[in-house]
């Protein structure tokens, strides 16, 4: 019988690589963070935020009240003609009714940065000028007969020598004159600090009038005042008596 010839296999073929298209990577899928409670979410953002960028709180009443004074100060020690403008100040306050009607006027040893009042003593002929020295954490005041009578104090200013048979009361004061760091026209007051002006007005039975004291460079328009500051009546600067 003839021999069938086997027939040789069909060669197999894999596939090339560029046959089948490579599948195109898909971007990490971010799942959502499930931990913690929304209000602890939102409690950490504001926090983040607050951290980028911080807010500072608004200054305070006496911050404010710290740096106007911190100004005056600065503005005051470029003043020039202290002599000429106090002259001018003093002949304003003699030409006010309230002095021609005081018999008992409450004055003070002015400090360089300040008016010198006491170039009133010429015209202060029956009336009786006191002094303020600090007693206590207050102000008593003493009569004296002339400015050379009121000698360096313990803080640096001069005050009287304390002496109780010539302390007059408050409430037997006609006219106070008061001094400031700064003023409004309208009468506000920016003390130095200290308060002893604020309590001397708040005293039971204060009825004297109340003059500020201090030059043109020392009004302001606002200035921060607390429960506790007290007005003057009016104010009187080298200008004159300001109106507000």
């Amino acid at each position: 019988m003839p021999v069938r010839k086997q027939s040789k296999p069909l060669p197999t073929t894999k596939p090339s690589a560029k046959a089948v298209p490579r599948a195109k990577r898909q971007p990490a899928v971010k799942l959502p963070e499930t931990e913690g409670a929304p209000e602890e979410k939102t409690a950490a953002a504001k926090k983040s935020v607050a951290k980028r960028s911080p807010v500072s709180a608004p200054p305070t009443l006496r911050e404010l009240k710290v740096e106007l004074r911190r100004k005056m100060r600065a503005s005051l020690t470029k003043l020039r003609s202290r002599g000429p403008r106090s002259e001018k100040l003093c002949a304003a306050i003699v030409e006010s009714a309230v002095w021609r009607r005081a018999s008992v006027v409450a004055i003070f040893a002015p400090m360089e940065s300040e008016p010198d009042i006491e170039l009133l003593w010429p015209q202060a002929h029956g009336k009786t000028l006191c002094y303020p020295t600090i007693r206590m954490g207050g102000l008593d005041f003493v009569a004296v007969t002339h400015p050379e009578s009121v000698t360096v104090g313990q803080f640096g200013i001069r005050e009287p020598v304390f002496d109780p048979a010539h302390v007059i009361p408050p409430d037997e004061f006609d006219l106070v004159l008061v001094p400031g760091a700064a003023f409004t026209k309208d009468g506000q007051r920016l003390g130095r600090g200290g308060g002893f002006y604020d309590r001397l007005l708040a005293t039971p039975g204060f009825r004297a009038r109340k003059i500020g004291i201090c030059f043109d460079r020392q009004i302001v328009e606002t200035m921060p005042i607390e429960p506790h500051d007290r007005r003057v009546d009016f104010v009187v600067t080298e200008s004159g008596i300001q109106r507000g």
